[in-house]
């Protein structure tokens, strides 16, 4: 990989983030992204995790976000730390579109659109486990495509799924896929050991009581929204699986066999994250764990597609697959372009014929206005609607429980319920929008 090719990416991509940062304010999307940071906020002023207040992943994201805000604590210091960490995925897929391809522009071009990839753009600089666990799935399918990088891979798959259980889905799926897999197992399996002793040395039962047993009494969702779940993922990702379809024909051709292979497995294993949809508060936000190997594998159908051209053979064959790459890039711009320009009603991103989709709850503007209302409440009163819009407003929320779908549906957090039901200073005047966990 050349100097220009790293400068012209750092240029643009530091360029497109600029850019999201200011399409993006301090708007409200994601009802986790709040949970998060006001848990990393009340972690950093000295409560602690899992005795205190209830928390419902392991440790890592919890304490990424308290540094983050120890440095400032504003909701700007996450995004920043998050858009890093979006900045780590694109330049992971410059690096392997380019393994695969050896295609300058090609690997430009994808690593650009990293960053605005249907969910990436959607859940763009949030503090959520996937955003972190994004460029090392990424990272730990780099590794194993490498001679050697066994050990390497089994370990940032080991801390790819520390930040959330089920990411270990993909971890996996991506240990199993190297060619020297018992080396690989090994170190994933010592690496993981080595971080939940540690994780219960420091806390103790608790973390076991609110990561692993809470979320298994969280119940199973319906199935009826559980199926639009996977239709709206579906929607999604079909433009990234018909472009990686297309390399399947020419694979003997891709310059980097065990990466593709690799990611491949990634793409797999982060797929079958859709399986987890089926736990009652699980959501869509996995997908952006999936959009980063797809994109690279899509990368290499689009060269595929060069390449055929460039011979000038099979004609009528070719004409057929530059169809379906056109109409697939094309759903892919659509969507983002309508995220971009409609946040709130965005109508092609949304799946067909839903009633109503995944998009933006509260513009910058609104959350302003109701962070300042907030800030109107008498000093030292809490508030009870979504978290996000109390660390916006810099507020304590109710009893000091920030995850209030895990308290409400876990029966043994019962105690952090009670402590947010039971609390009496609430500012009943402060605004409530709408929001669902």
């Amino acid at each position: 990989m050349t100097a220009r090719l790293l400068g012209g990416w750092l240029v643009l991509a530091g360029a497109a983030l600029v850019a999201l940062a200011a399409w993006q304010g301090q708007s409200y999307w994601e009802y986790s992204d709040g949970v998060y940071s006001l848990s990393a906020r009340q972690l950093l002023e000295g409560q602690a995790l899992y005795r205190d207040f209830a928390a419902a992943q392991p440790p890592p994201l919890y304490l990424l976000g308290a540094a983050a805000l120890a440095l400032s604590d504003s909701p700007a210091a996450i995004r920043v730390l998050m858009a890093l960490c979006e900045a780590a995925t694109s330049l992971l897929v410059l690096v392997a579109v380019w393994r695969l391809t050896r295609r300058r522009g090609l690997a430009l071009a994808a690593a650009l659109a990293s960053l605005v990839t249907p969910w990436a753009l959607r859940e763009h600089a949030q503090l959520l486990p996937e955003t972190v666990a994004a460029p090392l799935v990424m990272a730990a399918a780099l590794a194993a495509g490498r001679r050697g990088g066994a050990v390497a891979a089994g370990i940032l798959a080991a801390l790819a799924a520390s930040l959330k259980v089920a990411i270990a889905l993909p971890a996996l799926a991506i240990v199993l896929a190297t060619r020297e897999r018992r080396r690989a197992l090994s170190a994933f399996a010592a690496a993981a050991v080595v971080l939940a002793l540690t994780f219960l040395l420091i806390f103790g039962e608790p973390l076991w009581s609110n990561v692993v047993v809470a979320q298994a009494q969280t119940g199973r969702a319906a199935l009826t929204y559980v199926g639009g779940l996977w239709v709206q993922a579906g929607w999604n990702l079909a433009g990234l699986l018909v472009l990686a379809a297309l390399a399947w024909p020419r694979r003997a051709v891709i310059a980097d066999y065990d990466l593709a292979r690799s990611l491949l497995a990634a793409s797999l294993g982060s797929l079958l994250l859709l399986a987890t949809l089926l736990k009652h508060g699980s959501y869509l936000t996995v997908v952006v764990v999936a959009e980063p190997p797809l994109l690279c594998l899509a990368a290499c159908g689009i060269a595929a597609l060069l390449g055929d051209r460039a011979r000038a053979s099979g004609a009528g064959a070719w004409r057929g697959r530059a169809l379906a790459a056109t109409a697939a890039v094309a759903l892919l711009v659509a969507q983002a372009a309508s995220l971009l320009v409609a946040p709130d009603h965005p109508s092609l991103f949304t799946r067909p014929l839903a009633a109503s989709g995944p998009g933006r709850v509260l513009s910058d503007a609104e959350v302003a206005r109701v962070a300042a209302a907030i800030r109107r409440c008498p000093a030292g009163s809490t508030y009870s609607g979504p978290p996000y819009l109390a660390f916006v407003a810099g507020r304590e929320i109710a009893g000091s429980q920030p995850d209030q779908f895990m308290i409400r549906n876990a029966a043994n957090l019962e105690q952090f319920r009670r402590a947010a039901q039971d609390d009496r200073n609430v500012c009943a005047s402060a605004p409530v929008p709408p929001s669902a966990p």
